[in-house]
Parts: C-alpha cells; structure tokens; sequence
C-alpha cells in the first residue's frame, strides 16, 4: 500500500470515518534522502481533535507487515499523545503499534506502546522539532494465542536503511492487557489535541524491508489445485495429500476471515483436521519452494 498525498492541498485526506475537523493535505511534501517515498506529492497535516482515519492494505495473516512514513513535527504538540498505530476492524478499538509524540526539555520524546493508550516504553534519546524522520513500525504474527508483537525504528537522515536492525528504536513489544489477536490488515492516523502540529508523509505498507525502492521482490509461484488432497469435503476428520514423494510440507489453514486455525510441518501425506468445526477454510500447502493453496470444506 502506497499513499504519498499526491493530492490537492488544503482538500480532506479521510479514506474513512467522516467527522469533524477533517485531515487536510499540506504543503509541501517531506524529504528524506535515500527513502523511496521521498519528496513525492504532498503531506498529511494531524493539527486537530476529531477525524481520525485509516487506510486498508488487505488482511495479513502471518509474518511481518512493515508501515514506513516520513514525520515531521514541530514544538506546540501540546501534552502527547498517539498519532498512528495498526488497525483492524474486526478487533474495535484493539489497536497495535501506537506511536506517539510530546514536547520534553524542548525537544521530542517519542513513545510507544503495544496497545496501550499510554507509552510503554519511549526514546531514550530526545529527537529535533522541525526535522524530518523516517519511522518505521512492524507488526510480527506469531502463532498461538497473544504472541504477537510490534517494533519501531527511527532514523534520521543519512542513516543506513538497507536492512533491519536486530535491534529496533522501541520493542519488540508483545501484550500487556491484549484479550484478543488482531489481523492486521488497515494503518490508522489519529488526532488527539488541538495544539499539535504533525506531518506526515510518504507512506508504505509491505512485507518485506524494502525502504529504498518499491520493486517487489520475486516470489514463489502460487498454484491453485483442488485435487492436491481428498476428500473435499472432509467428512472423517483425515485429510490426504496426493504428494507421494514423502517431501516435507507446511501446511496451515485458515477461517474465512484469515484467522490461522490449524498448522503443521510433516513428512505424512494425511493430517488430522477433526479439531475443525464444520464450515468452510482455506488450505495452504508449501513443499520447498512450491505454494499450493486451495479452498478446504469441512463436513464433521
């Protein structure tokens, strides 16, 4: 997902919730050398109480997504508090990654939290009002039940972005008072006071670390096969799968929402998928290199 605010500036930005005092585009856009979303279109001005906003880039259900966004701010933010954060809008307000900013000594603290509306945890090292920087926020799916968690790096200009770090600005961070997962699957600004100036810009939505350039990465080729296993429908509880070679497969399922409900690595040609209620899933199947995906009726 790419959103630069190549817009008309001083004309609303909302991609949702209609309310009172709209996000505007700003000009100009922000700079930051080396960053591929760059000086390109406009910015996006959190100057306001009321609208908030989020825009979708498709449910994601494992690995990592990484949201990167230019900042600028300057010193009136008032007393701080969370600007952006991940969204999904089947989990109501089960915000991940908030991210926030306030004045200290003169200069910015920035805090965040997992999904806390107050910081967890903040930058030990005070950043410049009035400077651009690129943050980036991760989001890492790992399986089981609240074993998510989110990260924040920070860099300022004429930092190396070719890599992640090991070690983010903030995080990792993993739930503190979570009672449910999320999907992460919108990037949400918010505006929480009247006497902040923040702009932001550039915004990239990926899977990958990929902070200079927006070429994808080649991938495994998916193929769609139904017959790659029987019965389908299952009715007894047994999957098998038409791969006679024995190779290893990592197999997981999911609801119809995305939610993964069933995984495992095996060198068997059949699962157990009597855990399952009855309904309708999709399967993936992975051997080495090869993805295989299919839709999976369950009939117990």
């Amino acid at each position: 997902m790419v959103d630069a605010y190549n817009y008309t500036a001083g004309v609303n930005s909302a991609h949702s919730s209609a309310a009172s005092n709209p996000f505007l585009v700003t000009s100009q856009g922000l700079t930051f050398s080396g960053y591929v979303g760059s000086n390109i279109g406009l910015a996006v001005g959190i100057n306001n109480t009321g609208q908030d906003v989020n825009k979708s880039f498709g449910a994601i259900i494992n690995g990592s997504v990484y949201a990167s966004f230019l900042v600028n701010a300057i010193a009136n933010t008032g007393a701080g508090g969370y600007f952006f954060h991940f969204y999904d809008p089947n989990a109501s307000t089960s915000f991940r990654g908030r991210t926030f900013i306030k004045p200290k000594n003169g200069q910015m603290l920035v805090g965040f939290s997992f999904n806390q509306s107050t910081q967890q945890d903040s930058l030990k090292t005070l950043l410049n009002f009035s400077q651009t920087y690129l943050f980036v926020a991760k989001y890492k799916i790992v399986d089981g039940v609240l074993n998510d968690s989110v990260s924040l790096y920070i860099f300022a200009e004429g930092d190396d972005l070719t890599s992640e770090s090991a070690t983010p600005s903030l995080g990792p961070m993993a739930s503190l008072d979570a009672t449910t997962d999320i999907v992460p699957t919108c990037v949400a600004l918010c505006q929480f006071e009247p006497t902040q100036r923040i702009t932001v810009d550039g915004f990239r939505v990926k899977t990958k670390w990929q902070l200079k350039s927006d070429v994808a990465a080649a991938v495994s080729t998916v193929k769609v096969d139904p017959m790659q296993f029987y019965p389908n429908p299952v009715t007894n509880g047994i999957i098998n799968f038409t791969n006679q070679s024995n190779q290893q497969k990592q197999i997981e399922i999911f609801d119809m929402v995305g939610r993964k409900v069933l995984g495992k690595t095996t060198f068997l040609n059949e699962m157990d998928v009597s855990a399952l209620k009855s309904g309708i899933y999709s399967i993936k199947v992975q051997t080495g290199n090869n993805i295989t995906s299919s839709k999976l009726v369950v009939k117990q």
